[in-house]
């Protein structure tokens, strides 16, 4: 068995030992191969100057969209800016008409205070 064993690594050796090709081997199996028109990559779609374009475009559509969102961010900031100085205006004005009535009953009040105190005086006198 042992010897059987021995015969079949040593053929074995044999056959998978580098060898050199016949004459004309490479000749016949290239004259197999199917010849193909050599195309030009650019004119598919998966080459690398269509993959190029549409990462560009990619690329360019998310810088617009990015400064369209700022823009449009911008312009509802404005808005609300403008609403709060409305805001502002509106309530500092009825603070003044506020204002203005307060002092006006309180410039009325030392009227009438002075007036009663004049007729109190004017009292005392008679």
């Amino acid at each position: 068995m042992v010897e059987l064993k021995d015969d079949f690594e040593r053929e074995l050796r044999e056959q998978l030992q580098a060898r050199s090709a016949p004459e004309g081997f490479a000749d016949r199996v290239m004259a197999r191969v199917p010849q193909r028109p050599v195309r030009r990559e650019w004119f598919r779609f998966g080459a690398p100057v269509w993959r190029w374009a549409i990462a560009t475009l990619l690329v360019v559509g998310m810088v617009v969209g990015g400064l369209e969102r700022e823009r449009q961010q911008r312009q509802e900031g404005e808005r609300a800016r403008d609403q709060v100085r409305l805001a502002l205006r509106i309530t500092g004005s009825a603070l003044r008409d506020v204002q203005q009535k307060v002092n006006a009953d309180d410039e009325q009040h030392k009227f009438s205070q002075k007036g009663a105190s004049n007729a109190v005086l004017e009292k005392g006198d008679q």
